[in-house]
């Protein structure tokens, strides 16, 4: 049996744990103003090594920038455009879980934590549509509060 695997060009170099560094730099951008390779390792519980290997990826797709002497991360425009198109998918996948799927909180969060980056724009738009026009789902029930990327690293979501 052949087993054909279609590849997008815009999604197979966004991994899940690529995310994590995007999330874990633009964390530390907001609480102290500054991002350093070592302030992500340690964030994130890896090898400063394993840092190094992932940024120059991320600097190659143009999604992070290191400002020179200080060594300093931050976001491009084009980082902070797709880590808030994950995190938007993050708060759909999650109603849909919840709301049409019935999964508890725990599930719904750590799937939709998984497979965020995956979403393409299209799928991502009918599955808002579909829990929109839903009348039997209430507005409380559908509602999900997205977690900004410090609660997602403290409670390690994305492992």
């Amino acid at each position: 049996m052949d087993i054909h695997r279609l590849k997008y060009k815009d999604i197979k170099y966004l991994t899940h744990s690529r995310v994590h560094y995007l999330w874990a730099i633009n964390e530390l951008n907001e609480k102290k103003g500054y991002a350093r390779a070592t302030d992500v390792a340690s964030l994130l519980g890896i090898s400063r090594s394993a840092v190094s290997i992932a940024l120059g990826h991320l600097k190659a797709l143009k999604l992070v920038i290191e400002k020179l002497p200080e060594h300093t991360l931050k976001l491009t425009i084009l980082g902070k455009k797709h880590l808030n198109n994950i995190d938007n998918n993050f708060i759909i996948l999650s109603r849909f879980f919840k709301s049409f799927l019935n999964l508890d909180e725990e599930i719904a969060t750590k799937q939709a934590c998984l497979i965020e980056h995956l979403l393409l724009e299209e799928v991502a738009k009918k599955i808002n549509q579909i829990i929109d026009a839903s009348p039997s789902i209430s507005l409380e029930k559908a509602t999900i509060s997205m977690p900004k990327s410090t609660k997602k690293l403290e409670e390690n979501t994305y492992d």
